[in-house]
């Protein structure tokens, strides 16, 4: 029989963390599963997932991108990128490496969460990196993954005059975003990149850790259900060569992702009775909340352009500069991509797979993928909305575990987001507009006085371009006492033993920035609660 004391379902952001600090224990034996591939040594990793200016695994039909089919918004069906193999989407994102806010985790604690306030999270956040730039007791200095900030020179035709626009507008400049005190304002983004390399879970984690002889990582091996003894977890079945097969455990910790996690509970009978019965499911652990409240940061994905050549560089990150500030009740964002979605994606590796690409992108909307093709000539400028008030749902196909499931945003359902949008996007509109950019050629695409100073028109433009990217709190963390909380501040699910779950579906609430290296935080984090070492 194969038994472990911790098996550990998915080597993403969360759980490749997890697994390669649990196994610092030698007397541990740490079991990881990944539906994908898996490699023995970055040589062996395909160029795109190293390359911090490459976003083409992300494209539909690549071979580490699961490409879930989603409905953003009713009559709006896109292939949804997931990482897929080691490292999961930290090795195929954009390396923006900025944590949560203060505010964010005093929040958490404030529901209930106290093992997640920022003084007790800060440590483990520290444990991840080791800022190149700043030397505060903010920032750490030791860890794994390398984290430092483009220089001016990466974009020198746009990010000087990108600042110098937003200063002009009253934002402050804001040269650490990850310090605990910034604000909001405009500066430069951090990101996971060191030696001309993204370095996400996969190579800052896992490839040192290999070596262990009480860590066991098996690749190709997605995970289909959890085998449950009365409400306690005491394996997984997964599928090894196309074979079931029937892993044991002391302890299972699903780390799936937003999308997958509550997925795996609900076929396994973990989830809201009701749903779990229509689809002739046995009821383990009646939990209302697991699928339920999807939040995202909702993007409007808009082309921008520059009358001259954007430089490009196969060995730097493709963000140089972000402005943050508040309106409307909600945190916004604007972000620049200083690169062509043509050049990021490359089309030429998508043509390389064209009927895994059709395959992935069966079931999209026309018009989306229309529009899609035609930005890959512009550089995308992200404007983006980080808090929500929209609420999608995860929910089944089917009672069988090999089925997808129903993956639904419900993006701008409510009008408290629209609002939000409108202001965003007319900031974006002032900022492009300013003399500084302007004089050097910048332009949003099909964003003129006409759409910005009309509500409907602001709102159909920005529908039409509404994307996301960061799932979360589909398993949310919260006591007891919550009818809407699956796993308590523990991370333990309620009402069953031997079972957690460490990933952005356990946010309470999503945080007010991408949300990679607060996922990153949380793998962290648990092992240290895991060794009987709390911060």
């Amino acid at each position: 029989m194969d038994k472990y004391d911790v098996i550990v379902v998915g080597a993403g952001s969360s759980g490749g963390a997890l697994a390669a600090r649990l196994s610092e224990d030698p007397s541990r034996s740490v079991l990881l599963l990944e539906g994908g591939p898996t490699y023995a040594s970055a040589e062996e990793m395909p160029p795109e997932l190293l390359s911090p200016s490459s976003i083409a695994a992300a494209a539909p039909g690549h071979p580490n991108n699961w490409a879930y089919p989603a409905e953003l918004r009713p009559g709006m069906r896109l292939p949804y990128p997931r990482g897929k193999g080691l490292g999961g989407s930290s090795s195929i994102n954009g390396c923006y490496f900025i944590r949560g806010t203060q505010a964010n985790f005093d929040s958490w604690a404030k529901d209930g969460n106290d093992a997640w306030a920022f003084d007790r999270v800060l440590p483990s956040f520290k444990r991840i990196e080791t800022d190149v730039d700043f030397e505060s007791d903010a920032h750490g200095h030791n860890g794994p993954i390398a984290v430092r900030r483009e220089p001016r020179d990466r974009a020198p035709e746009f990010t000087t005059a990108f600042h110098s626009a937003c200063q002009a507008l009253g934002f402050a400049e804001e040269p650490d975003k990850n310090d605990p005190h910034a604000r909001g304002g405009v500066g430069p983004v951090p990101l996971n990149v060191a030696g001309g390399r993204r370095v996400g879970t996969a190579l800052a984690y896992l490839l040192p850790a290999l070596g262990r002889a009480n860590l066991t990582v098996l690749g190709n091996a997605p995970v289909r259900q959890i085998v449950t003894k009365g409400r306690r977890a005491v394996g997984v079945v997964a599928e090894v060569d196309k074979t079931a097969r029937t892993f044991y455990a002391d302890e299972v910790i699903i780390s799936a992702g937003a999308l997958r996690t509550p997925h795996l509970l609900m076929v396994s009978g973990i989830g809201p009775a009701a749903e779990l019965r229509k689809h002739g499911i046995d009821v383990v652990q009646d939990l209302p909340g697991v699928g339920r409240n999807l939040t995202d940061h909702p993007m409007v994905s808009a082309g921008w352009d520059l009358d001259v050549p954007f430089t490009k560089f196969s060995d730097r990150g493709v963000l140089t500069s972000v402005l943050h500030w508040v309106d409307e009740g909600s945190e916004l964002e604007i972000l620049p991509f200083v690169t062509k979605n043509g050049d990021m994606l490359s089309a030429a590796n998508v043509l390389e797979r064209p009927v895994q690409a059709l395959t992935a992108m069966k079931g999209t909307s026309i018009k989306a993928v229309t529009r899609q093709a035609r930005s890959l000539k512009h550089a995308m400028l992200g404007i983006i909305v980080l808090e929500e008030d929209s609420r999608g749902q995860v929910s089944l196909a089917s009672g069988n575990p090999s089925d997808l499931p129903v993956l639904e945003w419900n993006l701008l359902s409510s009008e408290t987001d629209r609002i939000r949008f409108r202001a965003a996007v007319r900031m974006a509109y002032e900022v492009f507009r300013s003399p500084e950019l302007r004089q050097i050629g910048a332009s949003i695409q099909g964003l003129d006085a006409k759409v910005v100073t009309n509500d409907k028109a602001l709102d159909r433009w920005a529908a039409e371009r509404i994307s996301a990217g960061h799932p979360s709190c589909t398993c949310r963390m919260g006591p007891a006492s919550d009818p809407t909380a699956v796993v308590d501040q523990h991370l333990r699910v309620h009402g069953m033993d031997g079972l957690r779950v460490a990933d952005t579906s356990a946010f309470p609430s999503i945080p007010t920035r991408g949300p990679n290296a607060t996922a990153i935080m949380m793998g962290e984090h648990l092992a240290q609660m895991m060794n009987g070492q709390p911060n």
